[in-house]
């Protein structure tokens, strides 16, 4: 059995071997160590950034080997949409690499794009943290209308990376804060929750698997992306909410693809990994499926060492038997 269909059995509950796990791509920086691999992270082609500033209007401020985060917001301060320009990911040329890189699989692993924006949490890249919760509270048909552009953005990408043969898409979205909603449910209901309902109708519809990274306190919010037709989700913090809170609610309903906690166990040793990992394994799968095991794709960001990232890869390998 190919990684990619283990994959797939895990996603949808169709009694996998084992547990899949991605431990290798889109760890960031690239470091040449593996631990293994059942998935290929694949993304569209940006153009270059000219003077730090990207084809969004957004200028990212790198902190160590993180991503970086964003200081320069092109909507701030603007009541409407008029003369922005929205990036094009209709054009093929995004997609060049990534059909090599599919070809190149040869339907061995499990292929995840990642999408070039998402829904949430690209409109506070747009629009600066404040001026998105001035909107949300004074300007809420502003929001609706970025929502509705970028759904239409997200869609265009995931059209064309169902022509290359990606099998999931996934947006990064965080959703909450540490210990809350970033905004009320009735709000995310209104505003968002439909968006990502029509994203994940199209990419059901071309045969796509649907991934959603959303941290924070997103107990009561996995109930709406469920509804709204995910297929997976990816916490990389699940302490704050409780895996036992997660699993009451959700085992079974939704794919969880989870590190351990990386804010709770950075200081473990190996028998207190080993124990952790087994109580993920047991609160989040069962024999069909519901899971898959990943390591944080920062983890010099947080000063991960290349030691604890193989107690907690050689234990996921060592209990991926359900």
């Amino acid at each position: 059995m190919t990684s990619r269909e283990i994959v797939k059995r895990a996603i949808h509950f169709q009694y996998p071997p084992r547990i899949p796990y991605n431990f290798d791509s889109n760890r960031t920086p690239v470091d040449g160590i593996t631990y293994g691999e059942d998935m290929m992270w694949v993304f569209a082609q940006m153009r270059a950034a000219a003077d730090g500033e990207n084809e969004w209007g957004v200028i990212y401020e790198a902190i160590g080997d993180s991503f970086g985060e964003p200081k320069k917001f092109p909507l701030e301060g603007k009541e409407d949409l008029e003369g922005y320009n929205f990036p094009d990911f209709s054009e093929d040329w995004r997609y060049d690499e990534m059909r090599a890189q599919i070809e190149e699989n040869h339907g061995e692993k499990y292929v995840l794009g990642m999408l070039p924006n998402g829904i949430f949490q690209h409109m506070i890249d747009l629009f600066g943290f404040m001026d998105f919760m001035m909107n949300i509270g004074c300007n809420i048909e502003l929001v609706e209308e970025l929502a509705d552009r970028l759904c239409d953005s997200a869609i265009a990408a995931a059209g064309k990376m169902a022509e290359c043969g990606v099998d999931g898409i996934i947006t990064i979205d965080d959703l909450a804060l540490q210990d809350r909603m970033m905004i009320k449910m009735e709000t995310f209901v209104r505003v968002f929750k439909p968006r990502f309902e029509r994203l994940y109708k199209v990419c059901h519809g071309l045969g796509m698997d649907t991934f959603i990274h959303c941290c924070g306190y997103t107990l009561d919010m996995i109930e709406h992306l469920i509804e709204a037709g995910a297929d997976v989700v990816n916490l990389d913090q699940q302490d704050n909410m409780g895996i036992w809170n997660l699993s009451a609610r959700y085992k079974g309903r939704i794919c969880f693809f989870c590190p351990l906690d990386i804010q709770r166990t950075l200081d473990m040793n190996k028998e207190e990994i080993e124990d952790r990992v087994r109580e993920m394994i047991e609160a989040f799968a069962d024999k069909s499926g519901g899971f898959i095991a990943k390591t944080y794709p920062q983890p010099r960001a947080i000063h991960m060492s290349d030691a604890y990232l193989k107690m907690v890869t050689d234990a996921f390998k060592k209990y991926q038997v359900l």
